[in-house]
């Protein structure tokens, strides 16, 4: 539920331990377990996309194929704009494609690798199944229970910052009241 935080860490490391003792599943429901929440993601944004706005459509896109490889730090995004309703999400997709994966005794010797690594894995067909049925459960809850953007441009095409109109752009942060050309004076003194 920390997507890489100091509690996933230790249930990785817990994975690894039992791993080199040559447990293996658990090493297959870890892997499974951090690939859902991206994919997911990527499923709700293409069943509600009026409830994300462009950015968010466009970073769900490129989640997924760090999904693909394991690499679940695509969805911080969401997970820091909307922990309440993505969070259990994830937690709900991981679980049950990690039981199914584990049920159907998947296992998996890498530690790592995300979809390149299905092919050495013990029941790998499973795997897939579980990772689809998984990914659905996620992209599934979160398209249903997420609420609509705020933002008047969800779904739509954002307009491009025209650099002659840009005089006097303050950096993204406007409590420090600073333009850019101001800060970059700054960082260079």
């Amino acid at each position: 539920f920390d997507m890489g935080g100091p509690v996933n860490k230790t249930a990785s490391m817990a994975a690894n331990a039992l791993g080199a003792d040559g447990i293996n599943g658990p090493m297959c429901a870890k892997i499974i377990g951090g690939m859902t929440p991206p994919i997911g993601l990527f499923i709700a944004t293409m069943i509600k996309k009026n409830k994300f706005t462009r950015t968010e459509l466009e970073t769900a896109k490129t989640a997924l194929p760090m999904g693909l490889c394991f690499i679940t730090e695509g969805v911080l995004p969401f997970a820091a704009a909307d922990p309440a309703r993505f969070i259990p999400s994830s937690m709900a997709g991981s679980a049950v494609a990690g039981a199914i994966a584990v049920g159907m005794g998947c296992e998996s010797v890498a530690g790592h690798g995300g979809i390149f690594v299905v092919p050495m894995m013990k029941n790998p067909v499973w795997f897939l199944i579980a990772l689809i049925i998984g990914s659905a459960v996620t992209g599934v809850i979160y398209a249903l229970i997420k609420k609509p953007s705020d933002d008047e441009t969800a779904g739509q095409d954002e307009q491009p910052l025209r650099l002659d109109q840009a005089d006097g752009l303050l950096l993204d942060r406007p409590e420090l009241g600073m333009r850019v050309e101001d800060a970059f004076r700054q960082f260079l003194a």
